[in-house]
């Protein structure tokens, strides 16, 4: 069954290694690095009591996740443990999907299979090969953690921080090859993978403000549970690394039973002729991505009315706190609504940029040839994605702003308006748009790098997530382009920068548009 697995392993790390020594430099660059900075962000001890009071809040608590202790060390942490851990968990899931799903699509999982290989050791590679990419991660944070020059920073811990986060790849990597055994396409697989790893944010959010047991039932959830560099506990991570292991025995298991290019849950049969709407570009487009539409717009929905339903916690919590009530006045809950739909529009860019980019691996697999062999001009091909990213741009802050007053709404004594919200998540529709321009840019020019979309996009999640808490210059926020958008409720309106950022991302797109019409198709 597994004939073969060391050398299948040794070709999936040779295909990624430029990808996996990308993902590696900059994860720990990320991490060690700011554990670094910490100390020269927060030199005393009044600067981190201070910072720590803040993170009780309700609303940071979800963010971010409980803060355990008062050291440097333990703010450290408390800023680090659940982020890294969802970083990593994007890097699993792309790698395990990548090197199962999309291979049996492509029909280089046939072509391995011709060969004498055991049937499981093609999952089984990828999932060896995740974990080792994961162990060479944490390896390398703890020790660079514990180089910095701080008595908090103790081995013990930066080693337990590292193999915290490496435990919540590892079980993402699991539930990722699970996805891919139910599920009969790489998309759909790659789609249910990062629902359930937003399922896991939520639990593990809704559980550290309401149950600690429900926040346990989440990876993320539980290596919070270690308390890193306070109390060191490691009975956190050999749970989450068991679960792992009996996970991937069943994944292993299901393999078995399945069929080269199906799916356990099988597909609904399709009609027996298309539909009108599959006669052009634009339809086959919105057939294509539907079903990430929908998933993206129940998803943020439910996540923007997981974060309202912590604002009566916050209106009491204001009204408790005397640090906070010199912060916010009159203690009005509306004040944390800027932080929150900044990171939230972040998040709702990724689907509407996927759309655009879908364009591009169209390409690249060669089912765009076909379409244009027909009477379909290049224009019209790429139009189809362009328009369903940019009505995704409006749709994702609207559903957000939506959910964020449901779940508000129920539980506040004085309830923020919709129009609030509504005002708070659309002015970030431009710089979702700009977004979108510079994706369409590289799609045309730079086909072979329109990774760099997503570098960007991760640049400004991170800047705009720690980037005000760490004390960073207020350049680094303009160098994206959410931090040109004025932050609602907290600032007055202004449409200057939202029109510029329009126009630039009009700009953007012609040229988009034309690039891509002037040239031939770049496969691979």
């Amino acid at each position: 069954m597994f004939a073969n697995l060391g050398p299948l392993c040794r070709l999936v790390l040779r295909r990624d290694w430029l990808r996996s020594l990308l993902w590696i430099t900059g994860l720990v660059a990320l991490m060690v690095g700011f554990g670094f900075a910490v100390p020269g962000m927060y030199p005393t001890q009044a600067d981190i009591a201070l910072i720590l009071e803040t993170m009780k809040s309700p609303t940071m608590v979800v963010m971010m996740g409980p803060a355990y202790g008062t050291t440097i060390g333990a703010l450290y942490a408390a800023f680090m443990v659940v982020w890294s851990g969802l970083i990593l968990a994007i890097m699993n899931i792309f790698l395990v999907v990548r090197h199962t799903r999309q291979d049996e699509e492509r029909g280089r999982l046939e072509v391995i299979r011709s060969l004498p290989v055991g049937r499981l050791s093609s999952l089984g590679a990828a999932l060896v090969s995740a974990i080792v990419i994961d162990a060479v991660i944490a390896v390398i944070t703890g020790f660079g953690l514990a180089a910095v020059p701080q008595d908090s920073f103790t081995l013990g811990g930066s080693l337990l921080f590292g193999v915290s986060v490496g435990a919540v790849g590892v079980a993402f990597a699991v539930v990722t090859a699970l996805m891919c055994q139910l599920t009969a396409n790489p998309r759909t697989a790659q789609a249910w993978s990062f629902g359930l790893l937003i399922l896991a944010y939520l639990v593990r959010g809704f559980g550290d403000v309401r149950s600690e047991f429900l926040a346990c039932l989440s990876p993320l959830g539980l290596v919070v549970r270690g308390q890193v560099y306070v109390r060191d506990l490691w009975w956190p991570v050999l749970v989450t690394l068991g679960v792992a292991a009996a996970g991937a025995a069943l994944a292993l298991a299901l393999a078995a039973r399945r069929d080269l290019g199906q799916g356990l849950i099988a597909d609904r049969p399709g009609r027996r002729e298309a539909a009108a709407s599959l006669r052009g570009p634009a339809g086959l487009a919105w057939r294509l991505s539907r079903s990430a539409l929908i998933v993206w717009t129940v998803a943020m929905l439910v996540l923007g009315a997981s974060y309202g339903s912590v604002m009566g916690d916050m209106e009491a919590f204001i009204a408790s706190n005397e640090i906070f009530q010199q912060m916010f006045g009159d203690g009005d809950p509306a004040q944390f609504v800027s932080l929150i739909m900044e990171i939230m529009a972040i998040i709702g860019a990724i689907p509407a940029l996927q759309f655009v980019l879908r364009a591009r691996s169209q390409e690249r697999e060669g089912f765009a040839e076909a379409v244009l062999a027909r009477s379909v001009s290049h224009d019209e091909q790429l139009r189809g994605y362009v328009g369903l990213g940019a009505v995704a741009a409006v749709v994702m802050p609207v559903v957000t702003a939506v959910g964020f007053w449901l779940g508000s709404h129920a539980v506040m004594d004085r309830p923020i308006p919709l129009a609030t919200f509504l005002k708070a998540a659309l002015v970030y529709v431009p710089a979702i748009w700009l977004m979108l321009g510079l994706a369409q840019v590289l799609i045309a020019y730079l086909p072979r790098h329109t990774s760099a979309a997503w570098f960007y996009l991760g640049y400004a999640g991170f800047i705009a997530y720690i980037g005000a808490m760490m004390r960073f210059p207020d350049w680094t926020a303009q160098l994206s382009p959410f931090g040109h958008v004025p932050k609602l409720p907290l600032q007055d309106f202004t449409a200057v920068g939202l029109i510029v950022m329009t126009v630039l991302a009009g700009a953007l797109s012609v040229a988009g548009f034309v690039g891509y019409s002037r040239r031939d198709m770049v496969y691979g």
